[in-house]
Parts: structure tokens; sequence; C-alpha cells
């Protein structure tokens, strides 16, 4: 074991200081902004994975990666290095040298605030028969952690210890298991009354979290993060506010992509659809029924079973012909009924697959020791995985995705099963000229993937602003895609905790986030259940019904399954796309700000009850939801915080001019019919709603009511709403409208007021 320790005195250096360690180490750190510090403790030879794929500050970075000590992209405000550390206006990093000990002091509101302090002993060990670093902090008692993105339980992972490693968690326990499919190294400590700060480890490599699980005679309370890595790279993100932790983060690792208007309507796709041997005649007469039965919907996504070989196994890039006799016509008759179309691709090839030897003539797979594709066990059989830093690949998956998947009629892609589940140490990846170890970078794996399917779609319609989904990633596939919390299985159990993993994704860089409604694996949903799952995700920013059921008559998830609820889930579904202006300006607020789209009770109010509340969350700042995740409730508790001038509650289906007003800082129960999504709207809040739309394309409205809330005290109230063509880039060259809504109102009187102005 290695105990690091500080050997020379602190130099300037270019944005901060450096300082030699014990063992062959060094010491970097690096002020940014002024919200955000850097450290780096790096071995003499330097990092053996030199570039970061997650830090992209000025949106975006080369498909090689940028030096994961690298400055640019960022503003570097001046510093003053003193013997101890650094020291500004607004930041102060103090460095204790024997053992190497940091803190972190930030200015807020005129008062210096200890926002982190490592752990006195021994915060920096490597132990080099095991490569592995360990980094050790104190840890307060009152503070929450949060963060980790695509992960199970409580909001708050105070007392657990989690594992940062890309995993195919099919049926995953939604409360217990652990990993599932991100790879997001990121926790907010703090709470609302000291403040809170991010941490983000810049790393691929598999790492584990101890946020208070362990505990030892020796030390005071404290947490550490053990990384599988001969060096550390870590990011502090100042605060105070949770909202400027949360914000900051999705800045340094990129802004999220704005997905077209569609992509955020609702979607329908089943393993058993695109499986069955007659797929063509099931998959339009699905979209006939969502016709015939007034539903409204916006695309259909495919799974891979139209690549299926004779074997019965898929072949990515391929397609069964049995099963789409006539793609042309297939496609038409999507287009008709005014549906978009994805198509689930996967980046393994079963040695079997009819172009696996060419891939392995230009060494597009990750190899061995040997130079060998590295097989590896695979749904259907044993495989490879496409190695997307070699650009010989990334040249013929953009192929692929061209000429088999979009060229073919698809609209967009599905990166799916790209978690690259390499367990050969010897592995390793071209690494763009540069060789990697595979499994010190598995994650970037998936995130190459997608910007290999966005830059192909970009490459044939550059005008449209693509949709890609990806199952799997790092911190940073939101810059290219959108995810979902992977193959949830169907209960009650799973719907309460998959509320709080999208939450944790929003709070973590992932805003656009969904899960497969009804639940993917399992029993069929019952009645009640499905209702229910469809009430939580009409308002997520993903909502999409996908299912793989066991074999029986019609085993899919469909809306109509159930006659019993079946008027029910069509007002819900309507309900999406009434106040799908709102949802899509939120994502546009997401793309330009970071915001995310949907947040948890804490990341608005502070008051001690929303630190816990998992159960309800808030769409923007306006809108409360407080769906129903209990079998057999027709009713629930609803806590509203404390606000000036209260709330409504509101049922924009059947009462979009009136609403009931209740005082905020009470927790109320309220009636829940199946069937009923109690919603709640802050006083002053400004609510933008589709009164009209067209048949057979329900997300572009035709006509929108603005909804204004007026408040029994006197406020001030200005907002701009945004709209655009929905569709391809013309919002980055002024076309496209900011709607400025300012009203004023008291007891007796409202005055209203509005202007169009452009966006960008």
């Amino acid at each position: 074991m290695t105990v690091l320790k500080q050997q020379s005195s602190v130099e300037v250096d270019d944005s901060g200081l450096i300082a030699q360690l014990s063992d062959g180490f060094s010491l970097k750190v690096d002020l940014l902004e002024k919200w955000l510090c850097r450290v780096a403790i790096v071995p003499t030879a330097g990092l053996a994975v030199a570039n970061t794929w997650m830090v992209a500050p000025e949106g975006d970075i080369p498909w090689q990666g940028r030096s994961r000590v690298d400055a640019s992209g960022f503003s570097c405000p001046p510093v003053s290095v003193v013997a101890n550390g650094i020291d500004s206006d607004f930041v102060k990093v103090h460095i204790a040298a024997d053992p190497l000990a940091l803190q972190f002091q930030f200015q807020s509101e005129g008062n210096w605030h200890t926002v982190l302090q490592d752990r006195p002993m021994a915060a920096y060990r490597y132990l080099p028969s095991r490569s592995l670093f360990q980094h050790a902090q104190t840890r307060p008692l009152d503070a929450m952690h949060l963060g980790l993105g695509d992960k199970t339980g409580p909001l708050d992972r105070t007392g657990k210890r989690f594992r940062c490693l890309q995993t195919d968690a099919l049926g995953y326990n939604a409360e217990t298991s652990d990993p599932l499919y991100k790879h997001v190294p990121w926790i907010i400590i703090g709470n609302a009354d000291t403040g809170y700060c991010g941490v983000f480890y810049d790393t691929m490599a598999e790492c584990v979290f101890d946020l208070g699980a362990e505990h030892s005679n020796y030390h005071d309370h404290y947490r550490t993060v053990e990384s599988f890595e001969k060096a550390l790279v870590y990011y502090v993100v100042f605060g105070p506010r949770l909202q400027d932790v949360v914000l900051r983060f999705q800045r340094l690792v990129g802004v999220p992509h704005f997905q077209p208007r569609w992509g955020a309507g609702f979607a329908l796709t089943s393993m058993h659809h695109a499986d069955a041997d007659n797929a063509q005649q099931v998959m339009t007469e699905v979209v006939d029924q969502f016709k015939r039965r007034d539903m409204p919907i916006s695309a259909y996504h495919s799974g891979s079973g139209y690549t299926t070989g004779d074997d019965g196994r898929r072949y990515v890039f391929t397609w069964n012909s049995n099963k789409f006799p006539d793609r042309e016509e297939f496609f038409q008759h999507l287009e008709k009924a005014g549906l978009y179309s994805c198509a689930n691709i996967k980046s393994v090839l079963l040695t079997e697959h009819p172009l696996y030897e060419e891939v392995a003539s230009f060494g597009g797979f990750i190899t061995g020791a040997d130079g060998q594709p590295a097989i590896e066990m695979f749904w259907g059989g044993s495989g490879a995985s496409l190695d997307f830093t070699n650009r010989d690949t990334i040249t013929w998956w953009q192929k692929g995705v061209k000429e088999q998947v979009l060229g073919a009629g698809f609209t967009a892609t599905w990166n799916d099963n790209n978690e690259c589940e390499i367990w050969d140490e010897e592995a390793t990846l071209n690494g763009f000229g540069s060789r990697v170890t595979a499994m010190d970078v598995r994650p970037v794996h998936a995130l190459l993937m997608n910007r290999a399917s966005f830059e192909a779609a970009m490459e044939l319609e550059p005008d449209h602003r693509p949709y890609v989904i990806s199952r799997a990633g790092p911190v940073g596939i939101s810059r290219y895609a959108q995810t979902w919390s992977g193959d949830n299985e169907t209960s009650w159990h799973t719907l309460k905790w998959n509320l709080a993993n999208g939450l944790s994704m929003s709070l973590s860089a992932l805003p656009f986030v969904g899960h497969d409604i009804g639940g993917f694996v399992g029993p069929k949903p019952d009645a009640e259940l499905l209702c229910r799952w469809i009430e939580m995700m009409v308002l997520h920013p993903r909502a999409v019904m996908n299912s793989w059921k066991p074999a029986e008559d019609n085993p899919a998830t469909v809306p109509w399954m159930h006659a019993s609820v079946e008027g029910l889930i069509r007002a819900n579904l309507r309900l999406r796309y009434h106040l799908l202006p709102w949802l899509y300006h939120l994502s546009w607020q997401a793309h330009v700000s970071g915001s995310p789209v949907i947040t948890p009770m804490l990341y608005c109010f502070n008051d001690d009850q929303c630190q816990s509340d998992m159960s309800q969350f808030m769409v923007g700042d306006s809108l409360l939801v407080a769906p129903v995740v209990e079998q057999g409730a027709i009713e629930r508790s609803v806590y509203l915080p404390e606000i000036a001038g209260g709330w409504y509650r509101w049922d924009p289906l059947n009462a979009l001019d009136s609403a009931e007003w209740f005082a905020g800082g009470n927790s109320m129960t309220v009636a829940a019919p199946l069937g009923t999504l109690p919603l709640f709207v802050r006083a002053g809040a400004v609510m933008p709603v589709a009164t009209q739309w067209g048949a057979s394309s329900p997300h572009d409205a035709e006509q929108i009511t603005v909804v204004c809330f007026a408040s029994p005290i006197a406020l001030t109230v200005k907002q701009s709403l945004f709209y655009d063509d929905g569709l391809t880039w013309a919002y980055q060259r002024e076309q496209a409208c900011l709607l400025d809504i300012h009203f004023d109102c008291s007891s007796s009187k409202i005055t209203l007021q509005e202007a169009a102005s452009m966006a960008y």
C-alpha cells in the first residue's frame, strides 16, 4: 500500500499549481471556472488512458477525445498560488503535505464555506498489487449523497455502496440491483441548509463508491471512491444551490442534443412484433389499431427481429425478407399513418454473422492478446464487439446505418445491447492509433457508437435533427441520444422505484429519460398496473411502451390490451399531447442551459419534507406531478411546498380554464381514481396547452392555448415559451419563436401582455 505525500514545494502551472508527490506521482490542481476545480494525480509515466470522452465544455470534442488535463474551453480565472495551495476571490484550495490531503473552500454571499475535506489520514492511496486507486473524504453526517445516474433505491445514496460498471441487467430489482446500464461516476454532496457541491471522477475504468457503508475505528466518518486505474482525475463543481451544481455539471460534460419534437411523443415497440414470422403484417396491423382506436402516437420502434437469420439469431445490418416481404410497402404504411420509425441495432457481431470476416479483416473488433477478435458471450451465442476507436470501424458502421437502416426506410436508430461486457483483461482497442486496454474504457464503446449513428443520420439528412436512443453509455451520451432505465420488470415494486431511478439520472446529466411502460420482462401487466404506469410516464421526457413477455397468445403489451381501461389510457395519452408544448419547451431549455426536464422536489424547494420525497416530481419549475404507484389506491397524499401565491389542482383534459386553489406548506389527501393523474400548478405559472392537432401528427399542434395561473397576492410574471418547426436546425438560424408572456396579478386585477421574439 502507498499513501501519497507531497515531496516538493508547489509551483505555478497554467491555471493552477503542480507539485511532486511520493512514489512517482505528481499533483496538478487547476481552477478552471469560478465554480470548477480539477485535481489530477498522475504517475510519472503518464496516464494509461490519456484522453477523456466525457468532458466537453465547448459542447463536443474530437472523436479521439481530449486530454484529461486539458484546460481549453474553460475561462481559467486568475489565481494566486501560495505555499500551501490556491487562493482566489471565490475558491481556496488548501493542501496538507504529509499525508496528502486537500480542503476546498467556496465563497457564497460573502462567507467562506468548507465544502469538501479529504480524510486527514490516508486520503490518497495507490495499491499496486491490485491496480487500485483509493480516494477518501470526510463525510458530514448531515450531508446527502445524490447522483450516480442509473442506480436503484432512494435518491439519497448515503450509507450505500455502488459499483460503476455497465451491465446488461435484464429483469433487475428496481430497489436493490447494482450495477445497471450507465457509467456515471458523479456524486452531489450536501443539503439545503449547508449548500451543495459535486464531485465528478473523470475515469471510464470500473469504480466503486462507498458513501458511508464502511466504518473504521481509526477514522471519523468518511466516504471512499476506488478506481481500477493508476491515476486519479476528478472535478469539484461548486454550488451552493442544487440547481447550480446540476446545471454546471451538464455544462461540463456537454449540453444535450435537441431532438426533434416527434421524439417527445408516445411510441410503441415490442420484441414480439418484429420477431413474429409475419412481422410486416403484425406491425402494420398494430399501426392500424392505433388509428381505429383513436389513440395518439408519434413513432413505432422496431425490435431487432427484422435482422434474424434462418437460425433465429440476430445479425445487424441484415434483413429477413420472409418477415418483411415488401419493405417499401411497410414504410409507406407507416408514413401514411404519420408515424416515424426507429430501428434496434446492436454493436456485437456473432461469429456466424455474414459480415464477421469482413470486419475482422480490417481489425474492426476489440482484439485479444493474439491480435484476433476478443470473443465474448453475447445474446444468441459467441461474438466480438466492434471497436469504435478504429476509424475503419466507424466508416463501416455508418455505411451500414445509412444503407441498411436509414436508407432502408427507418427514421432513426435505437442503439441497444451496447454495454460492452468485455472481460478479457488483455483485450485492447485501436485507440485511434494508440492502443488502450479495453476494460479501462468500456463505456466509450456506447458513446462512440451513438456518435457514429448520430453523424450517419446527419449525412443522410443534414437539415434534420437526428433522433438517437441508447441503452448504455457514460456521462456524455446525452450529446447525441436519449436513454431509459433498461430492461425493467413488470411489477408495482418496479413502478415505484423506477421513478427514483429516472430522477437520479435527471440530476446526473441524463435529462431525456424514461422507463419501459408496463415493464419489459415478467408477467403481463394487469389493467390497473398498466393504467398507472401510463399515468406516471405521460409527463416524462421519454414515453415508450416496450415489452418482451412469456410466449402466449398476444404477449405484447399494447394500450388496448385491457378493455376496462382502454378509455382511461387513451385519455392519458391525449394528456401527454396536450402538455407536449411544455415538455418541448423544457427540452429546448435543457439543450440551451442544461436544465433537467423532470426533477425531484428538492431540486426546486428547500423545505425539509422535499428533501426525502421521491413519490412526486416536478416537470420544469411550475408543474407538480403526484402519480399513484400503490396497488389498489384511489387516493394519495400530496405535499405542496409553501410558495408565494399557492397552488392550483388542474385537470387540462376536463377543465382547461378552471382549477381549485390550495395554500402551500401542507400535506393533504387527494382523490386519484384509476385513470387520474394528480397535477398541481404553482400560482404565476404560464402553461402552453395543445388544444388541436392533426390526426396523423399529434406532436405538431395546430392550436396552442396559453393558460396563465393568477395569484391571490401580487405577482409579476415573465415567461418565454419556445416554438419552432420541431424537426430541423432552423432554430439556430433564428427561425424559431420565443413567445414572451408578461402578466401582473393581484387579488383584484390581472394585466396580460405578450410579444414574440426570435430564438437564438
